[in-house]
């Protein structure tokens, strides 16, 4: 018996634990919605001489921007691309760039890149983007773009000029943080998602436990209730987690 106590308390301490690593350990989070590929049109070729950019407003810090692009030439044929941050618009100044990103060629439509800088960038300011594709890149480089408007805030810019009224390019931005991080943005904009859900994981633990408390023999509760109370925590983790996931994404 004691064996066996000492064998579900371990248990309860390596979920807890574990569940604890996936509440720190820092992941990408998508900060604004990402258009479908068939909704886009390939914009290029791009390159130093016809440079796209687009401006766009940031509504929370991110230090992560993510394009879809397409390299062409043969398959695994790579370029180098990087991303600068201005204020308002092309002429404005730089406030940050990414790390250089290589970029290979697929037989996908378009690779989802991602362009990471070294700061998390402010909220609540204008910025613009433009790709950086170094002079003489031997393959074509096309960006996806999309018509319609479906960024009012936003506009498209090749060389520094304003494309067609509503085409913007398609882009996404992300923060890395870990889900304990990310847990009080997503308070305050989703409350009653996150409590509701966290409310009937707990109402099922419970009612698990009374159901199986009630049908053993009276030896084997004392030891049901220390297992499965050392699982309380894990099993809210668990529910934070995918709360986050599947109701406020």
């Amino acid at each position: 018996m004691a064996r066996r106590h000492i064998g579900n308390s371990l248990v309860a301490v390596v979920v807890t634990g574990i569940w604890c690593a996936v509440m720190l350990i820092p992941v990408d989070w998508p900060l604004t919605s990402y258009l479908p590929e068939t909704a886009v049109f390939p914009l290029g070729p791009v390159s130093a001489d016809v440079q796209p950019g687009q401006t766009f407003a940031a509504a929370e810090p991110f230090d992560t921007l993510a394009a879809p692009v397409r390299v062409g030439g043969p398959l695994d044929s790579a370029v180098v691309l990087g991303t600068r941050l201005r204020l308002d618009g092309p002429r404005g100044s730089t406030v940050a760039e990414s790390a250089n990103t290589t970029v290979v060629s697929t037989d996908r439509r378009f690779e989802m890149v991602l362009f990471r800088f070294q700061e998390t960038q402010s909220a609540d300011r204008t910025y613009f983007v433009e790709f950086d594709i170094p002079r003489g890149t031997r393959w074509p480089v096309l960006l996806a773009a999309v018509g319609g408007d479906t960024n009012p805030e936003g506009q498209l810019f090749m060389q520094g000029i304003r494309a067609h009224e509503g085409q913007d390019l398609v882009y996404q931005l992300l923060r890395r943080q870990s889900i304990g991080a990310r847990l009080p943005a997503w308070w305050v904009s989703n409350p009653g998602s996150i409590a509701v859900g966290i409310g009937l994981l707990v109402l099922v633990h419970l009612t698990s436990f009374a159901a199986l408390h009630t049908l053993l023999p009276p030896a084997r509760r004392r030891l049901l209730t220390v297992s499965i109370l050392g699982l309380v925590p894990p099993v809210l983790l668990a529910g934070v987690y995918f709360v986050l996931l599947f109701v406020v994404l």
